[in-house]
């Protein structure tokens, strides 16, 4: 019998193939595997222009969910914003799959971002842009309609992975109960009035400096829409600042990406009271994902091992019950 796949590479020649047939992109096309992980990225050139190909895992997102990401993304950049821009096919569509050993992997092809991703050494400086540049996306997307929003669930999405949770977190540890007791937390946090209250629309949904791209004169542009979709905004603040804290980067970075931001797109005092408790359901969302895909793709920068994730969900809930 053939071997069960979980997370296949496809082969850089033929999608360069398939990509010229449905695209009708002239001349000679190369495609090259350039980052492998949740998705997998290909540099596809043709001489006089560079692509970004995106080929996502299988079951992984449905057409539904990626066309809102695209129209997320060209409204965006109709206004302007800097972000990149999904490229149509011949017929118009903006995404298209092939069968892979595993099942269907969709793909998308998008402008190619030049510039390198901001990393652990990012200064206040760089932070106050991220914190400009967030805040004109959450503004910016107030305005995006679509018949077919992509609503986040948060807590049906952490409950989700629960078998995967359930072998990385033995019954009876430590650190079992403190998922739990996290999960119970914001499970009754997300049915309150109050959460309900929040704003709510388009977010970008993991921005984060990892994807925060930075060209030669030193502005940004924001990349790898994946996980947006319909939610909580000010889950966007916690993303980027819940990244910051895992790398341990200053305190003094956090403060000027989060006061560039509300200079842009302040929060309201409700907003405000909730951030506690949307960082742990931020731990949890990570820790939940690390379980399901560590055996599938294998470790990511900066999630290498589950304890610093630990050690996050533990500091957010002491806060949460000293508040």
């Amino acid at each position: 019998m053939t071997f069960p796949v979980s997370h296949s590479t496809l082969d850089a020649t033929a999608l360069a193939a398939e990509v010229q047939r449905r695209y009708g992109i002239a001349g000679p096309l190369r495609c090259r595997l350039v980052a492998r992980g949740s998705n997998d990225i290909y540099l596809t050139e043709n001489g006089t222009g560079q692509y970004a190909l995106r080929v996502s895992r299988a079951q992984h997102r449905s057409g539904t969910e990626i066309q809102f990401e695209t129209q997320l993304l060209s409204h965006l950049a109709q206004l302007g914003l800097p972000v990149p821009t999904p490229i149509a096919l011949r017929d118009g569509s903006q995404s298209f799959s092939v069968l892979a050993p595993e099942g269907e992997r969709p793909i998308v092809m998008m402008s190619w971002i030049a510039g390198r991703p901001l990393n652990r050494q990012m200064s206040a400086i760089e932070a106050g842009k991220a914190g400009e540049l967030l805040g004109q996306i959450n503004a910016a997307a107030s305005s995006f309609q679509t018949p077919q929003p992509k609503l986040i669930d948060t807590v049906a999405r952490i409950k989700r992975q629960q078998q995967h949770v359930d072998r990385l977190l033995h019954a009876g540890s430590i650190e079992r109960a403190s998922f739990d007791q996290g999960l119970q937390a914001v499970d009754a946090a997300f049915q309150s009035r109050a959460m309900r209250g929040l704003r709510h629309g388009a977010i970008h949904g993991d921005f984060q400096h990892a994807n925060l791209l930075q060209n030669f004169d030193g502005a940004l542009t924001a990349i790898d829409f994946d996980d947006c979709g319909t939610d909580i905004i000010a889950k966007d603040l916690i993303t980027f600042e819940w990244r910051a804290r895992l790398d341990a980067l200053d305190a003094g970075v956090i403060d000027a990406f989060r006061q560039a931001y509300e200079r842009v797109f302040p929060l309201s005092p409700q907003e405000h009271a909730a951030l506690p408790v949307l960082r742990i359901a931020r731990d949890l969302y990570l820790l939940a994902s690390y379980a399901a895909y560590i055996d599938r793709i294998g470790p990511v920068d900066g999630f290498e091992r589950p304890e610093r994730l630990l050690a996050l969900l533990v500091e957010d809930l002491k806060q949460l019950s000293d508040t």
